[in-house]
């Protein structure tokens, strides 16, 4: 069968279903926009960390020997390699368990995102209560060279410098109007599938 492509015709298409696709984009942009406003609200602290010097090109060589990291003692940092690889252990997030606990505050979830920069670490925690995430953020470095003495991994004491530390955790933004034109743009598309591909169909009956 051929189909010939006539942008007049789609164009007329679009002006018959002008609203009913109005109508569903309202929709779902409405529905986007109520789950983004009762989600839990979230916050991040963020502490500022610059990578200690760990020792000359052999040290570093072996350490990541060691630990089994690519590219460790070619030239590169490897200092955030370690300690992002600490902040993702097993062992980092029992001790976090642990301080809560102690702290008492169970139920207090969180992630742990590191943003790298020149010769540091930017470590963000993000969580449902503002001041834990700061106390979270500020507990992971005194962690960091608690499991640093533990297992020896570098010879530098302490492991990191604090450039700035975790304060009151701050809203993140939920990004609504964002959510919502996302929405309404494959709210658009979806329709849009729909109504090429029923046109389609009934051509394709109209033939056979």
């Amino acid at each position: 069968m051929e189909y010939d492509f006539n942008i007049l015709y789609y164009i007329n298409m679009y002006k018959t279903w002008w609203k009913t696709i109005v109508k569903l984009m309202a929709i779902a942009m409405f529905f986007t926009a109520i789950f983004s406003l009762l989600m839990p609200v979230k916050y991040v602290s963020t502490v500022t960390i610059i990578s200690a010097s760990s020792g000359s090109g052999s040290s570093s060589a072996s350490i990541g020997k060691l630990l089994g990291l690519s590219g460790l003692g070619g030239g590169g940092d490897f200092s955030n390699e370690i300690i992002i690889a600490i902040l993702n252990s097993n062992r980092m997030a029992r001790d976090i368990q642990s301080f809560l606990e102690v702290n008492k505050k169970k139920k207090f979830s969180y992630a742990i995102t590191t943003s790298e920069m020149k010769a540091g670490l930017a470590i963000n925690v993000k969580g449902n209560d503002p001041l834990f995430t700061e106390k979270v953020a500020n507990f992971i470095i005194q962690n960091l060279d608690k499991i640093n003495s533990e297992l020896n991994l570098s010879p530098a004491k302490p492991m990191v410098k604090v450039l700035d530390s975790a304060i009151y955790g701050e809203r993140e933004s939920r990004q609504t109007s964002r959510k919502m034109l996302i929405a309404g743009l494959a709210a658009f598309l979806l329709m849009s599938l729909y109504i090429f591909f029923s046109d389609y169909l009934k051509k394709l009956k109209q033939t056979v």
